[in-house]
């Protein structure tokens, strides 16, 4: 009897024909293969099937950085009678920001099959205007052992390490490696590097030939690698590598593994190759849109700016939170560091863009413009006002005096929002712009003993008609 076993995304199998498949799909974008290797043990194909849904499909649920996009993929595979075999089900959702022209998801099924022919189906609708895509292969459960697998091309593959208990969004485990799976592999002429898996089986070790070759839409060998020695052990085992396919002109193409061993097969699978203006175009847009996210922000700055970026968070980090940024983290630690303590206050998590970090930043650069002292060279943001502003931003009351008798030049800050907050900073340097903060109400900052004297009876009085507060009442001193 044929039958069908699903192992990932598993769903009880339905004995009846689902809306899903019946009439004529709306979009034909949808993109899918099946990708087949033999388990001897159980005398069974085992199949991994790649979806690749375009996020055109999808209309967002609402307008602005908040919307999203939901998607719903039903999988079915019917026997050569059209028994339907399995069903299978799921709800997938993603940001409504990585709606563009050459973006989509890959989603993945893994099944098992006994010997005979079957038929693979996808349906994938649209959760808010009900637009579908549909699309089917055929496939064939191998009725005895065969030479190889199908061949699996994929933009990368990596070996699986301590770290890797679970496989990233977008990756396969293969035995002991990491595969990032695609329905089609899409190469650009900035990321030219195709990595290509093929299984290999034998009752017994033995040695033979791998050879490589690239053909265009109209069937002409374009590329053609030498025939390179490989070794087989009892039971089988796996034959993988890569090839650089830089300049080859844009176009669709298969590429053709020829194995020999003691017997001989082909295996194909297609694969496109983009221009360069389009791939220009569309890495300009990807960089931009990536750089909107706090991992983007922080992976386009050069190396000598991570600890730029890092050392003004002591303003606001928490006690110990920064303890393990040092000098000597590699790149890539300090971009981890800094983007988890960004999401950490992502006050719109699971949208695009932080808007507390662009707001930080953003309050830097005019810290370092309007704060910075005079006759100094460090950066405003680590004067006083600097400080606050950074803090607290831009104060809700100010009051501003030029030097008038023997007080200084001095500035007080109010904020009214939730807690009263004030500020009073004095230029202590008569003009040249090394404002002081000499007193607060807020207790996480220390003043100066000896202020009211800094100001004078005079401006101790300007600034307590400000604030609304008699400095001179005897009890208040007290």
């Amino acid at each position: 009897m044929t039958e069908a076993w699903v192992t990932a995304f598993a769903a009880l199998a339905v004995f009846s024909v689902p809306p899903a498949f019946q009439g004529q799909p709306d979009d034909a974008s949808l993109v899918l293969r099946g990708v087949r290797s033999y388990r001897a043990a159980q005398g069974r194909t085992d199949v991994n099937a790649f979806m690749q849904v375009p996020y055109t499909l999808m209309d967002p649920t609402s307008d602005g950085p908040d919307g999203t996009l939901s998607y719903q993929v039903v999988v079915r595979v019917t026997d050569s009678t059209g028994l339907t075999l399995l069903q299978s089900t799921w709800q997938n959702h993603a940001t409504a920001a990585v709606r563009r022209p050459e973006a989509f998801a890959v989603d993945m099924v893994h099944f098992s099959l006994a010997p005979g022919r079957y038929r693979l189906e996808v349906a994938v609708s649209d959760s808010v205007s009900g637009r579908r895509a549909v699309s089917a292969v055929d496939l064939e459960g191998f009725a005895s052992v065969p030479v190889a697998s199908d061949l699996l091309l994929s933009p990368a593959i990596r070996p699986a390490t301590a770290d890797d208990s679970v496989p990233q969004p977008a990756e396969l485990r293969w035995g002991e490696m990491l595969v990032t799976a695609a329905a089609r592999l899409q190469l650009t002429p900035l990321r030219s590097t195709a990595y290509y898996l093929l299984e290999a089986y034998s009752g017994k070790e033995e040695a033979g030939s791998l050879s490589l070759r690239v053909s265009d839409s109209a069937g002409a060998v374009v590329i053609r690698t030498p025939s390179t020695p490989v070794r087989v052990p009892e039971g089988g085992g796996v034959l993988k590598g890569q090839l650089d396919l830089a300049g080859l002109p844009a176009g669709a193409y298969t590429m053709t593994a020829s194995l020999s061993l003691s017997r001989s097969v082909e295996r194909s699978a297609g694969f496109l190759m983009a221009g360069m203006n389009e791939t220009l175009t569309k890495e300009m847009a990807r960089r931009e849109a990536a750089r909107v996210t706090d991992e983007g922000y922080f992976a386009s700055l050069p190396v000598r700016d991570l600890d730029a970026a890092e050392e003004p968070l002591v303003v606001i980090a928490e006690p110990n939170e920064l303890s393990a940024y040092g000098k000597s983290l590699s790149a890539n630690a300090k971009r981890r560091f800094l983007t988890q303590f960004w999401q950490r206050r992502d006050p719109t998590a699971g949208t695009p863009r932080n808007e507390a970090r662009e707001a930080f930043y953003q309050s830097i650069r005019y810290a370092n413009e309007h704060y910075r002292e005079g006759g100094r060279t460090r950066p405003g943001w680590k004067s006083d006002r600097g400080r606050i502003y950074l803090r607290s931003g831009v104060p809700d009351e100010t009051l501003q005096r030029e030097q008038q008798a023997k007080a200084p030049p001095y500035e007080v800050w109010r904020y009214r929002r939730g807690k009263d907050r004030w500020y009073c900073f004095a230029d202590r340097s008569r003009g040249v712009g090394l404002y002081q903060l000499i007193h607060s109400n807020d207790i996480r900052e220390s003043g100066l003993p000896n202020w009211r004297e800094i100001l004078t009876a005079e401006a101790l009085q300007d600034v307590g008609r400000f604030l609304g507060i008699d400095f001179f009442d005897r009890s208040r001193q007290e």
